[in-house]
């Protein structure tokens, strides 16, 4: 096991499946943008794939109890769901920003279609903890109301039910109100929370990342914002804490950013899209051995799971009670959730 403050990095060498290694003949491959997830004795880790195909794809593996690669256990995820018909076409080859959960005491994978018309789409499959193989349909995440036509990165936890942080910045929950053999219905849970102003001021409105993690009566989420700079767009990841109990009003809002970039050293520009200049994208997250580990994105090319000191996380929140005591104020329309305006693609790969 990695010590806080240090880094473990994973490239496609590591990662590709047997079934994939055609790829790495056809030209670079990149495997980044890591879900991390406790399992038995070791983890297991999901991951996308881009090739000079361009399709994208989710490969699955596990690694031992000190975070390395177990041999063989990479697998083709991607090939072996059965998405239903009738979605956008781009569904079909395009699998992005896996996410592992373990909700219901069943284990599953989150992804989403990426940014097409005229919407896309989020997923969540349920699988099997032996195999690792699909158990039962694809269901489609879909919320009830209004919303947005580029929907992502919902991260899901159970407290009382089911729910999913639909953004950061502002707060707001769903839960989740309706189920059906291939969807799952969500509603608000409580009007949007608008806190943190300070930080996105200076830096730019927290967006999604790794599923939220529970400590008492306090969750964790590891998140990311998108900076403009000269250079190009520079994800930065943070963190922030809300309550366990509804309505899951901010608990912690973040400083600063999280000091990730001093414990990535040598990082270039992003593989893949050239308005990026700078990426450390946090996918997954774990409280372990009295410290955090987190699984990364880093320039949508490798993977790297990295320590961090309980304090280190601490250092850069702030409690929110200050800002909550301003009242009603903070509570913000729904479509103040809405950050994904026409133009913004260029932060998505």
């Amino acid at each position: 096991m990695i010590a806080a403050g240090e880094v473990r990095h994973y490239g496609a060498e590591a990662l590709l499946p047997a079934a994939w290694r055609w790829l790495a003949a056809e030209g670079p491959v990149r495997c980044f943008n890591p879900g991390l997830l406790a399992d038995a004795e070791g983890w297991l880790l999901a991951f996308r794939v881009v090739g000079a195909d361009g399709r994208r794809r989710i490969g699955l593996c596990r690694l031992d109890r000190n975070l390395a690669v177990v041999p063989g256990s990479a697998l083709p995820l991607s090939d072996t769901l059965a998405l239903p018909p009738g979605l956008g076409s781009q569904a079909y080859h395009w699998f992005a920003d896996p996410r592992l959960y373990r909700l219901r005491e069943g284990l599953f994978l989150y992804w989403n279609s990426g940014c097409h018309e005229p919407r896309n789409h989020q997923f969540l499959q349920r699988l099997d903890p032996a195999s690792l193989r699909p158990l039962g349909p694809v269901r489609e995440l879909l919320l009830q109301g209004p919303g947005q036509a580029q929907e992502k990165n919902w991260t899901l936890f159970e407290a009382d039910g089911l729910h999913a942080v639909y953004a950061p910045q502002p707060h707001q929950v769903l839960a989740l109100a309706a189920e059906a053999a291939g969807s799952l219905h969500w509603r608000p849970a409580a009007a949007p929370v608008v806190a943190g102003a300070g930080f996105a001021a200076r830096f730019a409105p927290l967006r999604g990342g790794a599923p939220p993690q529970r400590q008492g009566n306090a969750f964790t989420s590891f998140c990311h914002c998108v900076v403009p700079t000269p250079r190009g767009y520079r994800y930065l990841a943070a963190a922030y804490r809300f309550s366990a109990e509804p309505p899951f009003l901010p608990l912690e809002l973040p400083l600063r950013p999280l000091p990730l970039h001093r414990l990535l050293p040598g990082q270039g520009s992003s593989a893949l899209n050239d308005a990026v200049a700078e990426v450390a994208y946090a996918c997954g997250a774990a409280w372990h051995g009295g410290q955090w580990l987190v699984s990364l994105g880093i320039n949508d090319a490798t993977c790297a799971i990295l320590a961090l000191d309980a304090a280190a996380v601490d250092a850069c929140l702030a409690p929110a009670a200050s800002a909550l005591d301003r009242g009603s104020d903070l509570v913000g329309p729904w479509s103040a959730c809405f950050d994904y305006a026409p133009g913004d693609r260029h932060a998505y790969a």
